[in-house]
């Protein structure tokens, strides 16, 4: 008799009109995996035909290149870090390296100019290339006393630790 009651008491709503529990899928939805398939043809249409029209298109001049970064090793050596950068094509005048107590930036940058004249006409060619990282030290270290050495694209730098301070003991106060 109980649960007759209680089933009564209890307010059902009934769903509005053409919902259902399933999902449905999003006009838009749709729309937007058309545009992707045609996107993907143009794509790979524009890479088949750059041989022979071998301007950009207004989109590839928008965009922008991918950022290039260093490959670097950091390893602790006990009382000083080596830190290893990888930089091709770079030599050391075109390198700088920042030290301060908590990492260390290592910078380079190449620009290259050719230029080419003959009797009908000139060839310029201007190419620019970058690399930049930063490497956090997990302790503090001296910048004062870093060593660097560069030979064959690769950087290699000894970073001393700064020497720990030893700890002060607690010093126990006498309450009057």
């Amino acid at each position: 008799m109980a649960e007759e009651k209680m089933k009564k008491k209890a307010n059902i709503t009934p769903a509005p009109t053409g919902t259902t529990l399933a999902r449905r899928n999003d006009p838009l939805d749709l729309a937007r995996s058309i545009d992707n398939i045609f996107d993907e043809f143009r794509r790979s249409f524009d890479d088949l035909m750059r041989p022979f029209f071998p301007w950009t298109t207004e989109i590839e001049q928008t965009m922008q290149l991918p950022a290039r970064y260093a490959p670097v090793d950091l390893v602790d050596n006990g009382d000083f870090y080596t830190v290893t950068a990888e930089l091709p094509g770079f030599n050391k005048d075109q390198v700088e390296v920042h030290v301060n107590k908590d990492g260390v930036s290592i910078r380079a940058e190449a620009k290259e100019e050719k230029e080419e004249k003959r009797k009908n006409y000139l060839h310029r060619e201007r190419a620019y290339s970058t690399m930049q990282r930063f490497i956090a030290f997990p302790e503090e270290v001296v910048p004062a006393k870093v060593e660097g050495a560069m030979k064959d694209g690769v950087l290699e730098l000894k970073v001393p630790k700064k020497e720990p301070k030893p700890e002060e003991k607690p010093h126990k106060v006498e309450l009057k």
